[in-house]
């Protein structure tokens, strides 16, 4: 008999802990989430960000507040990830950089460790952009006029050791071409200081689309890995010869330890965002494809970019590219 009423208990305390933790996991949200986007506002990831932000608070019962931290090569998110509670209450947006800036400078994180990776939202589609009535109309026209000026065309980029600034140094290295590179704190400030004269071209992603249709900017080439069906009549890099291409997806993580259950409760409303109608008609703008991971495929993913990136900061270090 006494058996018998321990076991009772035992799983009497059994379903109150089922219970709790089912009653935990629907309370959740119970007040706003802050997603932390290491970028400036009104720049191609912060539109990305606030639309489906705005769809993924529906699903979710509570509005996601986007928190601008630009700088630090668009690692601020990261690194404010490892100061926040593992609540699901803070989450951040994780660039490429990521998985570079380590091997670069000291910095508090580690992408093996550091974070809970909730959900790959998508890339971009960069191309060289210049204002309008840039003297050169491609590729080969830049190329040849800083063949004659060494150092003299001004190219700007976001972040000092960011994806696209790295790239355009392997661009230059590999045309034997000298650019002088300029970084910004994001992708906004370089489209102002192109329309503004300021610097001669840039590598844009979407941030460029409106200025291009408007008919203020135009692309010379393309720096991905085939020719975007949005702007068809521009080549690649690749076609002309040139092995190079801006590969950088983002995505959403929070701190370290989250819950199971939380970060799926996440996922789910940012999977259904992303392909929400707005979601889909803010990449269409922007000119991006979708390019979703859900939670493990991500976290395998950033692990072998990880790995990848140190490879890389390894050969740009030997040729100089990388103090």
């Amino acid at each position: 008999m006494q058996f018998i009423a321990r076991h009772r208990h035992a799983l009497t305390l059994a379903a109150l802990c089922l219970a709790a933790a089912a009653s935990w996991g629907q309370a959740y949200p119970q007040r706003p989430i802050t997603l932390v986007v290491p970028y400036g506002a009104g720049g191609p990831t912060d539109q990305h960000l606030r639309a489906v932000a705005e769809e993924a608070g529906k699903a979710l019962g509570q509005p996601i507040v986007l928190d601008n931290r630009p700088g630090a090569s668009g690692t601020n998110a990261a690194a404010m990830l490892t100061r926040a509670a593992p609540d699901g209450y803070t989450l951040g947006v994780l660039p490429a950089s990521v998985y570079r800036e380590p091997f670069i400078n000291k910095v508090p994180f580690d992408p093996a460790s550091s974070f809970s990776y909730v959900i790959l939202l998508s890339d971009y589609a960069f191309g060289l952009a210049v204002k309008a009535d840039a003297p050169w109309k491609s590729w080969k026209d830049l190329a040849a006029d800083a063949a004659r000026r060494p150092g003299k065309i001004n190219i700007g980029a976001t972040g000092a050791v960011g994806t696209p600034r790295i790239v355009m140094d392997e661009v230059g290295e590999a045309a034997r071409l000298q650019f002088n590179m300029i970084p910004f704190k994001g992708d906004a400030e370089v489209t102002n200081a192109i329309l503004g004269g300021h610097i001669d071209a840039a590598p844009l992603s979407g941030v460029a689309v409106p200025h291009i249709d408007a008919g203020k900017m135009r692309y010379l080439v393309m720096l991905t890995p085939q020719r975007v069906k949005r702007y068809p009549q521009v080549p690649t890099l690749k076609e002309l010869g040139i092995d190079a291409v801006i590969d950088s997806p983002y995505g959403i993580a929070g701190p370290a330890g989250m819950e199971p259950a939380r970060v799926k409760v996440v996922h789910d409303a940012f999977k259904k965002a992303l392909e929400s109608v707005a979601g889909q008609r803010v990449l269409d703008q922007l000119n991006q494809p979708i390019n979703y991971l859900g939670s493990e495929d991500y976290r395998r993913y950033a692990l072998a970019t990880s790995a990848r990136e140190k490879e890389r900061v390894a050969r740009l270090r030997a040729k100089g590219l990388i103090e």
